[in-house]
């Protein structure tokens, strides 16, 4: 499709725009986008990796990139992910995992996922979590040499531990 403003060269922006409810579509070549005023920013494809990088503080120059080291089904490499923004194939998370790691636990928040958990197991599933944080707690609590906080966690221990075991005779 030719541009609409000039028509002389290939259009590469598209332009959605909504006024008072009615849509209309422009579609342009990048001098005449760059021109319009109408539009307030273009996003090329070569800054996308870098306004990533800028918005999860992602520095790949920071990571050890191995230069020779390609993914063997795609042939990508990773400093090919971080050019592009994304990675070439399933098998990339395996062959890059020592690099991807920092930087999906620094996107996603942490290595645990905190989903829903379902109705009919809910509350065996919350048992054993709540056990498994107070455990954490009790260690940490030993750790800190706080006996005191750390005696009462223990008890709550064996009192959820016991519940447990009278609920699996129960069954």
């Amino acid at each position: 499709m030719l541009c609409q403003h000039c028509q002389q060269r290939e259009a590469i922006v598209h332009l959605s725009i909504t006024e008072n409810e009615k849509n209309r579509e422009i579609y342009l070549c990048e001098p005449c986008a760059k021109k319009n005023q109408e539009i307030g920013f273009v996003f090329h494809p070569a800054i996308v990796p870098e306004f990533l990088k800028a918005l999860f503080g992602f520095n790949p120059s920071l990571i050890e990139q191995p230069s020779e080291m390609t993914c063997p089904k795609c042939g990508i490499t990773f400093s090919g992910i971080t050019q592009v923004g994304k990675l070439g194939c399933s098998t990339c998370y395996e062959t890059f995992e020592t690099q991807l790691e920092p930087l999906l636990r620094r996107v996603h928040g942490g290595g645990q996922n905190m989903g829903k958990v379902p109705a009919r197991r809910g509350i065996a599933i919350k048992s054993r979590m709540e056990l498994r944080k107070l455990k954490e707690k009790l260690q940490l609590l030993i750790q800190q040499e706080v006996f005191e906080e750390a005696a009462v966690v223990r008890d709550k221990i064996r009192e959820l531990e016991q519940s447990k075991g009278e609920k699996n005779h129960d069954a």
